[in-house]
């Protein structure tokens, strides 16, 4: 028996211990931060204006894949996305979804947008829309590394 015990004691101090996996309880609080970030995400874009939001919460090497356009990988680029973001214009959106992998460091939201600017004949227009976010857990703070959005129709 001594003999198994220093073999399983020498495996893990070579190869280190199995990693902790997360309990569904923890997996579930995780589930409710990513959710609370990306509302507080939505909260900033209110507040600080979209492109300074979407670059505070952006991860360093995040990819944006709008529709319509081009993909775009970097903070650099997603500060470029939103250079030309209409004076006047809003954006808001609200998760409906949220999932957590075991390892508790990724994850992704599902949800629903708004945004409202001004149209050719100053009136307002409201845009709907759908988008997924793939989100990373790096230091302690979720960020986002993929967002794609997509138009949709209006409420029912």
């Amino acid at each position: 028996m001594e003999n198994v015990t220093a073999a399983v004691s020498l495996a893990l101090l070579l190869f280190g211990a199995p990693a902790a996996v997360p309990s569904v309880l923890d997996i579930e609080k995780e589930k409710a931060a990513l959710i609370r970030t990306d509302i507080e995400f939505s909260d900033a874009a209110q507040k600080l204006g979209v492109g300074e939001a979407f670059l505070l919460y952006a991860d360093e090497g995040a990819t944006m894949l709008p529709s319509g356009g081009d993909a775009v990988t970097g903070k650099e680029e997603v500060r470029k996305q939103f250079a030309d973001f209409p004076k006047g214009a809003t954006l808001a959106w609200k998760p409906f979804r949220a999932d957590v992998a075991r390892s508790g460091d990724l994850g992704y939201t599902l949800g629903t947008y708004e945004s409202r600017a001004p149209g050719p004949d100053g009136k307002t227009v409201t845009r709907y829309g759908k988008y997924c976010s793939v989100w990373k857990k790096k230091d302690g703070s979720w960020k986002w590394v993929v967002d794609v959005g997509t138009p949709s129709p209006g409420p029912r």
